[in-house]
C-alpha cells in the first residue's frame, strides 16, 4: 500500500470513529443529564416533603389536612411522597453509576477531540502516518467501551 493511500484510508477510518463517538455522545448526553437532574431533582423533592412536617410539627400536618380535605393525616401523604422521590433519585443515581455514563461521555469527548486533532495534523502533513496509526489506535483502545465498531 502507498503511501497516499494509506493515509486516505487512515483518513477514512478516523472520520468513521469520530461519527461513532458523535453518536454515542448524542445519545448519552442527554441520558447523563436527565438522570442527573433526576438525582437532584427527586432528593431535593424529598427534602422538601419532609421539611413541612419536620418544621410545622402536629399544627402543620393538622392545618394541611383540613385545608386538602384529606381522610388521612398530611403527614402520611408527605412522606410517602419523599419516600418515591428518594427512591427515584437514588435509583437514578445507581443507573447513572452502574452503567458508567458520566465516565464514558467524557472519553468519547476526550477521544473525539483528540481524533479531530489528529485528522487535521494528518491532513495538513505535521504528522507522519506510522505516528498517526499509533495515535489513532491509542484511541481506539480509550474508546473500547463502544464496541466493536
Amino acid at each position: 500500500m502507498d503511501q497516499t493511500t494509506a493515509i486516505s484510508t487512515l483518513l477514512g477510518d478516523i472520520r468513521n470513529k469520530r461519527a461513532q463517538l458523535d453518536r454515542f455522545v448524542a445519545r448519552n448526553l442527554p441520558r447523563k443529564q436527565r438522570l442527573l437532574n433526576v438525582t437532584i431533582g427527586g432528593g431535593t423533592l424529598a427534602a422538601a416533603l419532609t421539611a413541612g412536617p419536620a418544621v410545622g410539627g402536629a399544627s402543620f400536618t393538622q392545618w394541611l389536612t383540613a385545608t386538602l380535605g384529606l381522610t388521612s393525616p398530611a403527614w402520611q401523604l408527605l412522606c410517602a411522597g419523599a419516600a418515591v422521590c428518594s427512591i427515584t433519585a437514588t435509583v437514578a443515581t445507581q443507573l447513572l453509576k452502574s452503567h458508567n455514563i458520566e465516565e464514558h461521555v467524557a472519553r468519547a469527548q476526550s477521544c473525539r477531540a483528540r481524533l479531530e486533532a489528529l485528522e487535521l495534523s494528518l491532513t495538513a502533513g505535521l504528522i507522519d502516518t506510522q505516528r498517526a496509526v499509533a495515535e489513532y489506535l491509542r484511541c481506539v483502545e480509550d474508546a473500547a467501551f463502544l464496541g466493536p465498531s
